[in-house]
């Protein structure tokens, strides 16, 4: 991303991270007892979420993984051990984003960075996925596909590269969320994961000077499914 990008990419950040960590965690308490989780659950979850206050970390994504875990009917004392162990990655994960120019990352991009780094991805490939995606927004949902890739077997630093790979490009935001479900439908075809990744990735050629492809601007990532004004091409193995 060039300098502009990233002024852009930072003003942003801080335009969607109102100062409002303070509120939410007053609100933290209230919010899980009103989700019917018991007053002394909440209160430990708020405790947790007032400890790593001071790191930037926000408390609504916590207070989403104890919703999210009493709706599992997990016990009370795993919820709290979830929540623990997801507020220390989502510091780490704070400071990776830091790391890649977001100084007030919102909490979405902060839980979607730490849910990426509990699915392998290290926190260089963090701040790659986040500095090709060309606004904050884009950040987010970049960093859940290639952590989804990561997950199918694919290896985190090629799943990271296929994402980037793909908004260097310019892909749409419909084809990059669509790539966790190619390369499961690779994958249900007998392909390998090293071999899914490979599919994925550009091929040697297609790509001019600065990753820009020369050719048809509707040009798609191999495997993925064409538009609806677009026939399918076939997959082969």
């Amino acid at each position: 991303m060039n300098g502009r990008g990233m002024r852009r990419l930072v003003l942003v950040a801080l335009m969607a991270a109102p100062g409002s960590l303070v509120a939410q965690e007053g609100s933290v308490t209230s919010r899980l007892t009103a989700r019917g989780l018991p007053a002394e659950l909440a209160q430990q979850v708020q405790r947790i979420a007032s400890d790593v206050a001071a790191q930037g970390v926000p408390a609504g994504p916590l207070a989403d993984k104890a919703i999210e875990g009493w709706a599992k009917h997990v016990p009370a004392e795993r919820i709290v051990s979830a929540v623990r162990q997801f507020a220390g990655r989502m510091a780490e994960a704070g400071a990776a984003l830091r790391g890649a120019g977001l100084q007030n990352p919102p909490g979405s991009v902060v839980a979607s960075a730490a849910e990426a780094m509990g699915g392998g991805l290290k926190a260089d490939e963090i701040r790659s996925v986040v500095r090709a995606a060309g606004t904050v927004e884009e950040a987010s949902p970049a960093l859940s596909v290639a952590a989804s890739l990561a997950a199918q077997g694919i290896t985190s630093r090629q799943a990271v590269t296929i994402v980037v790979s793909a908004m260097q490009r310019r892909r749409p935001m419909s084809q990059l969320l669509d790539l966790p479900s190619v390369a499961r439908s690779l994958h249900d075809q007998g392909m390998s994961p090293g071999e899914i990744g490979d599919r994925l990735l550009p091929h040697h050629g297609d790509d001019g000077p600065g990753g820009e492809r020369h050719g048809d601007k509707n040009d798609r990532p191999p495997g993925v499914p064409p538009g609806p004004d677009h026939p399918a091409a076939p997959v082969h193995p």
